[in-house]
């Protein structure tokens, strides 16, 4: 039997419906499940717990300042059912493409879950995308995943490719965790080694606007159909309580609209006057936040590029430890990334910069680079870089 139901054998029905609402209200706080539902009151969406579908994505890493490898751990590539690099992929080639889509929600199903994979060119920022495959898909509760299998022909021009992934659903408790990348290389050591990455610019028409003022306008529609309508409805109900000789002579049709008219005009003045208090403050509260923001705006055309050696380590449930799985690890071998900073010219779509890394001589375990850029103070892209120095 379900709370209200124990209820609603101690109390007497014209108390049912509000103790009914207490109970659910409380069974929401403490996250009691009611078998068969019980439903005594409507919950608003706004706290029903929604699916999260979602993928080990850099981007939202990086914004929460964590290390990440754009080796993503979700998407794997095959070539005769042996596991392919992004970088190293032959033209016109028939490879297939396994993504595990997560869903992070305990409570609801993320059924149809739009995933959209697509190809990019190889390096950090890349707008043009071109189409893999797209599918719907149902992922059940967490822990539980669905993998996503396709085919994909490379294109016939030789280059070197990013498989991106986007999820999308209707009701997703967090959008910010479905977009993940595929951006890794594979380079044989030659002490020093150098390889060559590309940052693409994401604003080459320019820097988007910054509104430094604005806010709300005055809404007439506010003020005459809505304070002054009241006044004239509040006027007639305290027709009443005037005193009789101020309407003398007149008759009961003109009392009716003097009354109804001063009440509008009155009404209206006083709209007016709230409203335009009502605007001002905010605006100015607008202007203002605006120039805190214009003080800490980074320029959208300011590239920062940093270099590491982390590697991701998934656990799963109770032996998943994020001071573990996202340790940071600094670049081994010396490496380092020339220039690390720089600014795009007005019209520039990209740049070259270098990787160096002053690999060991001799065989040895492989080194794991990873770049990381940011554009503007946000996440651009990144790319993995793996150097191999032959076996032990």
């Amino acid at each position: 039997m379900g709370c209200c139901g124990k209820i609603f054998g101690r109390i007497g029905a014209a108390a049912t419906s509000r103790a009914c609402i207490l109970c659910r209200i409380w069974q929401i706080l403490t996250r009691e499940k009611i078998p068969g539902g019980d439903p005594c009151v409507v919950i608003p969406g706004r706290i029903v717990r929604k699916p999260d579908p979602c993928i080990y994505d850099q981007f939202l890493l990086m914004q929460l300042k964590r290390p990440v490898t754009w080796d993503s751990p979700d998407v794997h590539i095959f070539l005769n059912k042996v596991e392919q690099y992004t970088y190293n992929l032959t033209v016109s080639t028939e490879y297939d493409v396994e993504v595990t889509v997560h869903n992070s929600s305990k409570d609801k199903p993320a059924n149809g879950t739009t995933v959209d994979i697509h190809w990019i060119e190889f390096g950090a920022g890349g707008q043009i995308r071109h189409p893999i495959t797209i599918a719907s898909v149902d992922v059940p509760v967490w822990p539980g995943t669905f993998l996503v299998k396709t085919n994909w022909t490379t294109p016939s021009t030789p280059g070197h490719y990013c498989i991106e992934i986007e999820l999308s659903h209707p009701d997703d408790g967090n959008p910010s965790n479905n977009r993940g990348w595929n951006n890794t290389l594979v380079y044989a050591a030659q002490s020093p080694v150098s390889q060559n990455i590309r940052v693409f610019n994401l604003y080459p028409d320019g820097c988007p606007p910054v509104h430094e003022g604005g806010g709300p306008t005055l809404e007439p529609f506010r003020v005459f159909l809505g304070w002054a309508p009241i006044g004239a409805v509040a006027a007639l109900m305290l027709e009443h309580g005037l005193p009789h000789d101020m309407s003398h002579g007149m008759s009961a049709i003109t009392r009716f609209f003097v009354l109804m008219a001063a009440g509008y005009v009155t009404a209206l003045i006083l709209g007016l006057v709230a409203e335009s208090i009502y605007v001002w403050i905010k605006r100015r509260r607008v202007q203002q936040h605006a120039l805190h923001r214009r003080a800490d705006l980074i320029d959208c055309l300011r590239v920062n590029i940093e270099v590491d050696s982390y590697e991701f380590a998934d656990n799963i449930g109770k032996a998943f430890d994020s001071n573990v799985v996202f340790q940071q690890k600094a670049a081994i071998w010396g490496a380092t990334v020339v220039p690390s900073s720089f600014e795009f010219q007005p019209g520039e779509t990209f740049r070259d910069v270098e990787l160096h890394v002053n690999a060991p001589d001799g065989p040895g375990p492989t080194g794991r680079f990873n770049v990381n850029v940011w554009q503007g103070g946000t996440p651009s892209g990144g790319v993995t870089v793996d150097i191999t120095r032959g076996e032990m």
